[in-house]
């Protein structure tokens, strides 16, 4: 089976992250395909809306696989910098996008959920950034969730690793919609094809005003990111932390700068 399933809807595409067995987590083919997927619905003039799933009902995606990562940082692969606060596109497509979040939505599942114009999420799902506790920074969430949750609620995820449920989500006006697991995909189209009747040039315009008040200074603030991120990477930790993922143990960071920046 694919890692990622396609399927036409009228004018909506559904994207389903297929890799239940490993929590819908980012690896395999996901992200290429996903990226090829989302540039084909953008040239697409019959398809108005995309819709991001999970299959199963655990895991909208756990984000990145550690276990893949683990191997190619024991290989000496270096992990990159996100270079734009977007996952595959979704931030940068100018059609409407929606995430139907079925489940946990981590790290890159979480970020894939931030990148996305609207969000319903099933009653059971719930929204976590845990990348602290693996050694290194969200690349999507520090730039984009203070924009969309109160600062104090994201510092509290960010820097403890906690979680929202989806009706905290909810509360805060992260998650547009909570419904029942069942209805979850029928309740996403129904609102995809309540974009569909209307305007797509008038769509297009109130999504790009929108984005412009979101994405202020964006660009400024994801150069300090990378400063930021590129010291947190020399600092070695990403390499204990997917490795004790992978060997099933707590991870003994070593919570030191390198030489260059301690003055020896």
């Amino acid at each position: 089976m694919a890692d990622l399933l396609v399927d036409k809807h009228g004018h909506t595409t559904v994207f389903t992250i297929n890799r239940p067995e490993r929590m819908n987590s980012l690896g395999g083919t996901v992200m290429p395909d996903l990226v090829a997927g989302l540039a084909e619905f953008q040239r697409d003039p019959d398809q108005y809306v995309a819709v991001i799933t999970g299959a199963g009902d655990k895991a909208f995606s756990a984000g990145a696989d550690l276990k893949e990562m683990a191997a190619r940082t024991e290989g000496g692969t270096a992990v990159p910098v996100s270079r734009d606060p977007d996952i595959a596109g979704l931030a940068a497509c100018e059609k409407v996008t929606i995430a139907a979040v079925n489940g946990l939505a981590v790290a890159a599942g979480l970020e894939i959920s931030i990148s996305c114009d609207i969000r319903i999420a099933s009653e059971n799902a719930w929204f976590g950034a845990f990348e602290v506790e693996h050694g290194f920074l969200a690349g999507v969430a520090v730039n984009i969730l203070p924009r969309l949750l109160p600062i104090g609620t994201v510092m509290d995820m960010l820097l403890t690793g906690g979680r929202l449920t989806a009706e905290e989500a909810h509360r805060l006006g992260f998650v547009q919609q909570v419904v029942p697991r069942e209805q979850l995909l029928e309740t996403a189209l129904k609102k995809a094809e309540m974009v569909a009747r209307k305007s797509q040039v008038a769509v297009w315009g109130t999504k790009q005003a929108i984005k412009f008040w979101r994405d202020a200074l964006l660009a400024e603030q994801q150069r300090y990111y990378e400063v930021v991120a590129h010291r947190v990477l020399l600092a070695g930790d990403l390499l204990e932390g997917p490795r004790a993922f992978a060997e099933k143990r707590e991870p003994k960071f070593r919570n030191q700068w390198p030489s260059v920046y301690d003055g020896r």
